[in-house]
């Protein structure tokens, strides 16, 4: 039996909300919809959320509208992130700069105030809230014009400091839904052309017609999905604390000498991921490691392949020579291990058992008939 790396867990809250949904037929854009972004500010922080079917939808919708605001910006982001707000930005038309991450796998911004470029195109900084951390304390060294673009797909209590900020709603994510999105912004320029844009660039007209003032996709959330939202809502922070109180279990008990450490979080981190750094003196790599844990019933996750050197993006210019040692130095000796709101103790018990406390205990392990 494996102890799986993410769990769903719908609440009785949500059963009921879907149900009330499906009873009243009204499946597509709707009521339930407005009152999931309503609810949402509380932990976005922001007067303006707009809900999408997905985060990548969202990223899309932002960047497009900065490109028309601002003609080509440079983007400044790490290589380990998800792809779609990579690609979002570049096919808006803006250009890309890799920030190398710091030893906490966030946006190093000392890298970035070395690469920032001269150009009086506008910057964008989008850093990703990486495993749940609510935080960069770092970022607050930027005071200039630079627009502050957040990917907190891993969190959903947020307090760094943005212009915009986009969320992912999944069935493992730290607000469980079969899909969805946010973008949130205190903008109500911009917001206006996100409510357009997600619904094809439609205004409504009367008699039941409408115009086209906007680009736009199908973007929007649906009803249902937000229903789901809704009863979630009621248990998204007390999931976090349970997945806090496992990451420390887990993370307390393997701390040791050699430094074989966890990405870290901060006190408001949603908790989404359990990062493990294997020693840089072990001579396995994760994928090795990953496949011990997965014969001995725990799995694990690799997350994010580092973007420079992927097969498709490597042939960007961006991935050319991009001086991202740290980056580097990580891809391929990270793992993410569960730390998920439905664990036992003696789950728990297990993976502690299972995680190494010296670069020797990770060698000791028999990785010939892998």
């Amino acid at each position: 039996m494996q102890i799986k790396n993410f769990s769903t867990t719908l609440n009785e809250s949500a059963m009921r909300e879907a149900s009330a949904c499906l009873a009243s037929t009204s499946l597509g854009f709707g009521p339930q919809v407005s009152s999931f972004e309503e609810q949402f500010s509380f932990f976005s922080r922001k007067t303006c959320n707009i809900g999408t079917n997905s985060a990548s939808s969202a990223a899309f919708m932002l960047f497009d509208y900065l490109y028309k605001k601002y003609g080509e910006c440079e983007v400044y982001t790490p290589s380990l992130g998800f792809v779609s707000s990579y690609w979002a930005a570049k096919k808006a038309g803006h250009s890309l700069i890799f920030v190398d991450i710091d030893e906490n796998f966030l946006f190093d911004v000392r890298d970035y105030i070395k690469k920032r470029a001269t150009t009086q195109k506008r910057k964008v900084l989008m850093p990703i809230l990486y495993g749940g951390v609510s935080d960069i304390p770092s970022m607050e060294q930027i005071r200039g014009d630079e627009i502050v673009a957040v990917d907190s797909a891993h969190c959903i209590t947020p307090v760094i400091r943005s212009d915009y900020i986009f969320f992912s709603f999944h069935p493992v994510k730290p607000l469980c839904m079969a899909n969805g999105g946010m973008l949130s912004t205190d903008d109500e320029e911009a917001s206006e052309y996100f409510k357009k844009y997600r619904n094809f660039g439609r205004t409504p007209r009367q008699f039941n017609s409408y115009d086209i003032e906007t680009d736009g996709f199908n973007f929007y959330m649906n009803n249902l999905n937000a229903a789901i939202g809704l009863g979630q809502i009621k248990d998204a922070q007390r999931n976090i604390l349970k997945r806090k109180r496992n990451f420390e279990a887990i993370a307390n008990s393997v701390r040791s000498p050699d430094d074989i450490v966890f990405v870290e979080h901060d006190q408001l981190s949603s908790y989404y991921l359990a990062t493990l750094k294997i020693p840089t003196i072990a001579k396995v790599d994760s994928n090795q490691f990953r496949k011990v844990l997965q014969n001995k019933g725990v799995e694990t996750s690799y997350h994010y392949p580092a973007l420079h050197l992927t097969s498709r993006y490597a042939r960007e210019p961006e991935s050319k020579n991009p001086r991202l040692p740290v980056t580097e130095k990580y891809y391929n000796r990270f793992l993410n291990i569960p730390i998920h709101q439905d664990l036992t103790s003696d789950e728990i018990s297990y993976i502690i058992s299972m995680v190494p406390k010296s670069a020797s205990g990770y060698d000791s392990y028999n990785y010939g008939n892998l």
